[in-house]
């Protein structure tokens, strides 16, 4: 395969050796298109570096034409709080352009590239400052270092809108950050000081001002899986003058927010530069991100119904083709955590095509189409049998006396303990969950003894319902979160973590408690048991029906037990419960009022591991 993309790629640029030789980009980059340079000017930079960044910014504008039908740049100034200093449509020529820069202050701040984001996705890219619905819309991202807050929503909400993003990176700028940013490899920059920046502008606005590509050289973009790997191949140049090649590895990527399909896995694939006769163009790199398998229809992207793409279609699998070992290497190749959970339709019935042959993974392959397959072709799949698969999320608890509790940590590029700062019990909750553990006993703060990096969570963007690895940015922080989940007993779909409907966790799965198998004893275990007061109200039905298994034998507490399945349980099993009769419990809120004259006066504390008064 090497050979044959080495013959064609000569092959292709043999055939424009008489279109002329290379021209700089110049006056030939005439594409219509609205830039926004989104400039770092943090205090980390300095007034030299920043006379410095001036100038690569006049260089920029030499090279392109600006005009109310060609180019228009705006350009905001960010650190702690990010400023327009003007808009698209401020300069319409050149030298008003030039002019503007020159006299560009220095601001002085914080890093904090997400708050910027955030601005230009909601001011800077309108048609009252200038926008046009026909142009090119790109952002120019220049930092020199890691920002301070979540870059991840308001860059995923830029590309979603069709906005492309560049980023140029400096000396300590952090390049996984800037990957997160633009979604593409071949749009980052770095370089090692500012001086830097003047030997990569050519580069970066033939990158910008490509405005075709050489569609089909590759195949279809859909036929993407596998697509020309050159596995010992390292970048090269061919006749350096006329023709660009670069063979890059693309790292994962995520989709955002739950109900999402994005793609998670990316392979090696080609990219490729050329030149045409007085024009550079770019071939662009097939499909933002390659992927054979994915889980639709679930809560997160690490659960859903499975489906494996083969000849450009999605297909099925069956329950009885599919194992444990097969469910492994699925979520691993999505970047979930381990399978927790695998049955058949637990995402929903299915009538599309069904996978024909059954999976024989090992365990340890990278991908589900990396395993071998059985040379028998299944003709039927049951009802109700297409394969649903959970894999948990890669978070965990490390040195606690069980696996729901622990120092959290959590895996983005690195497994990182996470930060307390701004964590709520929200937070812990969705953590837990995460985790396939019960409610959130008790959260806490222990300090970072080792100074580790950790993860700081936004706890805006986790209250907003995305994941906890979707809403992390990395961060230094002196202290870390403890949290203790229970085992085996949670209280959902409540209005607090002392409220909702019981379930029992057995055997790997969560089951409803019928209400007739459950009393005042019992309740209060549970309320101790998850850390919360004495119980307030027991009824069925309070919090929504559920369709879910039932618990089926009664619980027989004394009312002093430490967990629910400590206590003693019947012998007999309950075959049925009437509708809406699973328990819903509300216990009290572990809360108090310190310092004041009475019981009934003071500073409101609420506990869940440690006493701590209430935002």
């Amino acid at each position: 395969m090497d050979h044959l993309l080495m013959l064609l790629l000569l092959l292709w640029s043999s055939g424009l050796q008489t279109e002329g030789k290379h021209q700089s980009p110049g006056s030939q980059c005439d594409s219509k298109a609205d830039i926004v340079m989104l400039v770092d000017g943090s205090w980390s930079i300095g007034r030299l570096n920043f006379q410095t960044l001036r100038s690569f910014l006049r260089k920029i504008v030499n090279i392109v034409d600006i005009g109310p039908d060609k180019v228009q740049i705006g350009l905001v100034q960010f650190s702690g709080d990010p400023k327009t200093e003007w808009e698209l449509n401020t300069h319409q020529t050149n030298q008003s352009l030039l002019e503007a820069i020159t006299k560009l202050p220095y601001k002085g701040g914080n890093t904090m590239t997400g708050i910027a984001l955030q601005l230009v996705l909601h001011y800077n890219f309108k048609p009252n400052v200038g926008m046009r619905a026909d142009s090119q819309k790109i952002i120019i991202l220049i930092t020199d270092g890691e920002s301070q807050d979540n870059v991840s929503l308001a860059s995923d909400h830029l590309r979603d809108s069709g906005i492309e993003i560049y980023a140029i990176g400096v000396k300590d700028a952090d390049k996984s950050q800037l990957l997160e940013i633009t979604a593409n490899p071949a749009h980052v920059y770095m370089v090692d000081d500012f001086n830097g920046l003047q030997r990569i502008v050519n580069d970066l606005i033939i990158n910008i001002c490509a405005n075709s590509s050489l569609d089909g050289f590759l195949g279809s973009p859909s036929n993407c899986y596998g697509a020309f790997p050159l596995h010992s191949f390292s970048p090269s140049r061919l006749d350096s003058a006329r023709f660009l090649f670069h063979y890059k590895k693309v790292p994962t990527q995520r989709g955002r927010g739950r109900h999402s399909t994005a793609p998670r896995n990316c392979r090696d694939f080609v990219f490729i530069r050329d030149t045409k006769h007085k024009q550079w163009r770019t071939l662009r790199r097939w499909c933002t991100c390659c992927y054979s398998v994915r889980l639709v229809n679930g809560t997160s992207l690490c659960s859903g119904r499975l489906e494996v793409k083969s000849e450009q279609s999605w297909s099925s699998v069956c329950e009885a083709d599919f194992d444990q070992q097969d469910a492994e290497v699925v979520c691993r190749e999505l970047g979930c955590g381990a399978p927790s959970v695998l049955q058949g339709a637990l995402y929903g019935e299915v009538e599309a095509p069904m996978w024909t042959k059954q999976f024989q993974c090992g365990g340890h392959e990278s991908a589900l189409l990396d395993c071998r397959r059985s040379d028998s072709a299944r003709r039927t799949c049951s009802p109700g049998k297409a394969v649903g698969l959970t894999c948990s999320e890669p978070v965990r608890l490390v040195g606690g006396a069980s696996r729901c509790a622990g120092r959290l940590e959590m895996k983005q590029t690195a497994w990182r303990p996470v930060s307390y700062s701004d964590w709520t019990l929200k937070e812990a909750a969705v953590a837990c969950s995460d985790l396939d553990c019960g409610s959130a006993v008790s959260t806490r703060s222990i300090n970072n003894s080792l100074d580790r990096s950790v993860w700081w969570i936004s706890s805006e963007c986790v209250q907003s319902g995305y994941a906890l690895r979707d809403c992390a940015s990395s961060d230094s922080s002196s202290s870390i979160v403890e949290l203790i989940c229970s085992d085996s007993v949670r209280l959902v779909n409540g209005t607090s973590l002392c409220s909702g409907r019981l379930e029992v966790k057995s055997e790997q799965s969560w089951s409803s408690v019928c209400e007739a198998d459950f009393d005042q004893q019992d309740a209060e275990v549970v309320c101790r048991e998850l850390d919360c007061g004495t119980p307030l109200v027991l009824q069925g039905a309070l919090y929504g029906e559920v369709e879910a298994p039932m618990w089926t034998k009664e619980f027989q507490c004394g009312g002093n037990e430490s967990a629910l399945l400590d206590c003693r349980r019947s012998d007999s099993a309950r075959r049925t419960c009437s509708p809406g009769k699973a328990v819903g419990l509300t216990c009290s809120d572990p809360v108090r009022l310190v310092g004041g004259a009475s019981r009934c006066a003071g500073t409101l504390e609420m506990k869940y591991g440690e006493w701590r008064p209430c935002d």
